[in-house]
């Protein structure tokens, strides 16, 4: 039998199968996921936030030091970043799924996590690029640096571009995936 015989058998076959997945096996499979998932933002979170308060520390100590005003405002930039980035996190902590929800209340709680992701890295300019950039900017004016006042935005338009790439290479796949699934929930249900 050649490869055209089959390809043309195959094309003919009946299109009736099914197939079917134990919810409880699905339910596991989504669950470590989602633990994936939840590990990686936390520590992503940890790294930031404990980097964000480092940096207030040692723009304080400067600060005080050589009593720059920039300085000081850097530091209550690193500190809004950083206490934006825990206090965001225990808000989400009370949404996450608990182990006994159902599948579909455990997609649809995963998928609201996803959102919520998405819409913090949609709005990461507003909220972390844009304060530690203005303030990298006051500084380097204060100190008459244009060529590092350029970096500073390249560097903060490249913070800005790798956390949407990220909504498109890595969250909004999770999101469709999630989407289907539902979607697949609730027509089983009907």
């Amino acid at each position: 039998m050649t490869f055209d015989e089959l390809q043309n058998r195959w094309k003919y076959q009946k299109n009736d199968f099914k197939l079917k997945i134990e919810p409880d096996i699905l339910l596991r499979e989504v669950q470590r996921n989602q633990r994936n998932f939840e590990s990686t933002i936390f520590w992503r979170d940890v790294r930031e936030a404990g980097i964000g308060l480092l940096l207030v520390a040692v723009f304080l100590y400067f600060g005080i030091k050589s009593g720059l005003w920039p300085l000081y405002l850097l530091a209550i930039l690193c500190l809004w970043v950083s206490v934006f980035i825990i206090v965001d996190r225990i808000l989400q902590k009370r949404r996450q799924p608990c182990s006994s929800d159902s599948l579909f209340g455990f997609v649809n709680s995963s998928l609201g996590q996803i959102n919520h992701q998405i819409w913090l890295l949609r709005n990461v300019l507003w909220w972390y690029v844009a304060p530690i950039g203005v303030g990298m900017i006051i500084w380097f004016s204060s100190r008459s640096s244009l060529i590092d006042i350029v970096v500073v935005i390249f560097l903060s338009l490249g913070v800005y571009w790798l956390n949407q790439w990220a909504i498109r290479k890595e969250l909004a796949p999770r999101k469709h995936e999630l989407e289907e699934l539902l979607n697949s929930l609730k027509n089983s249900k009907d």
